[in-house]
């Protein structure tokens, strides 16, 4: 292998282990609870899907239904989310709380603040380093998805 891809894809690996050890620190957003990246993540996309139910929850977040399942479990129990039963009663939908409105608002505006680098970076680039780095990352996605054969 060619000694600059090989440096580039260490330097990749040391960034999927970094965020790694990050995912598993749970943060408090300002309620006074510990959550993981994966809760809060769950909470975002929950907020940003009216009516999302487990198995697009699932499919959002990349993960399989039941590691989404046990993080809904958590959600309710910690009072950020709420399950409800659509007209058709065999769905459940998921919706924010008071309190998972509160969090996702504190997270939105957390999330503006850590990635100030990436939004300069996309400013200065060319829309082909843009379709380059997103080709990239689709193609990476897909392929770890492929190996962990999350569906």
């Amino acid at each position: 292998m060619n000694e600059e891809l090989r440096s580039i894809i260490d330097l990749f690996t040391r960034i999927l282990h970094l965020y790694s050890v990050i995912d598993k620190k749970p943060k408090d957003f300002g309620t006074g609870d510990l959550l993981y990246v994966s809760e809060i993540h769950a909470i975002h996309y929950i907020g940003g899907n009216p009516e999302i139910n487990m198995t697009q929850l699932a499919e959002i977040s990349g993960v399989t239904k039941g590691a989404i399942s046990q993080i809904v479990k958590r959600l309710v129990r910690k009072q950020y989310i709420a399950l409800y039963k659509t007209k058709n009663k065999k769905e459940v939908n998921l919706r924010l709380s008071d309190k998972g409105y509160i969090i996702n608002r504190l997270y939105e505006e957390f999330e503006k603040e850590r990635f100030v680098f990436a939004e300069k970076l996309y400013e200065n680039a060319s829309r082909e380093d843009i379709t380059l780095i997103r080709n990239l990352f689709t193609n990476i996605y897909e392929n770890m998805k492929q190996m962990t054969s999350i569906e």
